[in-house]
């Protein structure tokens, strides 16, 4: 990875103070997504952090956030915005038209995804996301976000359903999803299935992820204007050229990874 990084990590690293604790999903805490990791104290990080101008960096939003300031947002313009759309089979993001909407008004490369729930099937999942995602010409690749919960089903079940979704995405759109996880559960679930058939969006706030990553979600502590609270700070491994060729084409011919 580049230096232009380095002031980041630093950062994060520095004020790191490990702790044993609960973790709650970091946008959706309806979900009381709950499993035993090293807790530690996030430092904020602002757009002076950043350096805007030598990374290409981006955020996830969703209803948590509540209603954004896009005037104020579109001033300190990301690179990329990540929407949440839907979650499970039945629930859809009340504010998913509203910001994928404002964010492609701003010239954000806006990509939409899917919360999963262990108690539905994959394939039905994915067609929940279909019927509200938009997918136009050049926005980034749709993602499915899985995570740890309290109680995890049986392996066979977890690795039969994600494939079940990603294969759903890929016959109907041409393009296999983006994955967002920790490293762990690629690790334990993804690593001998995907086949490297879909990109990763890797979690991690203590350390710069050792697999092969599209995305590094680098800390839940960003703080912006025109968004209430904090945001995701999420990096991309590349140029911007690069992010510009994960995007979405509606064409016939299959992508291949």
């Amino acid at each position: 990875m580049p230096k232009r990084l380095i002031s980041i990590i630093f950062i994060i690293t520095f004020s790191l103070l490990a702790v044993s604790a609960k973790r709650t999903h970091k946008t959706h805490k309806k979900h009381k997504t709950i499993h035993r990791v090293q807790r530690v104290q996030q430092p904020t990080i602002t757009l002076n952090d950043i350096n805007p101008l030598e990374n290409v960096w981006g955020i996830d939003v969703s209803h948590y956030q509540s209603d954004i300031d896009w005037e104020m947002l579109g001033k300190q313009k990301p690179n990329f915005m990540f929407i949440k759309a839907s979650e499970g089979i039945n629930n859809q993001d009340t504010k998913y038209l509203t910001n994928y909407s404002e964010a492609r008004k701003r010239r954000i490369l806006v990509g939409s995804y899917h919360f999963f729930s262990f108690k539905s099937g994959g394939k039905e999942q994915a067609n929940n996301f279909l019927s509200v995602a938009q997918h136009k010409d050049s926005d980034l690749l749709p993602v499915l976000d899985v995570e740890f919960r309290k109680k995890m089903p049986k392996k066979d079940f977890v690795v039969t359903e994600l494939t079940n979704f990603i294969n759903t995405i890929y016959e109907k759109l041409g393009h296999y999803p983006i994955v967002y996880c920790n490293y762990r559960f690629y690790k334990l679930y993804l690593q001998e299935n995907l086949n490297e058939k879909c990109k990763l969006w890797i979690v991690n706030y203590q350390e710069k992820p050792t697999c092969d990553w599209a995305f590094w979600q680098t800390t839940d502590h960003l703080k912006l204007e025109g968004i209430r609270g904090y945001v995701d700070l999420n990096m991309f491994n590349g140029p911007i050229a690069s992010l510009h060729e994960m995007l979405y084409r509606t064409t016939n011919n299959k992508l291949k990874f």
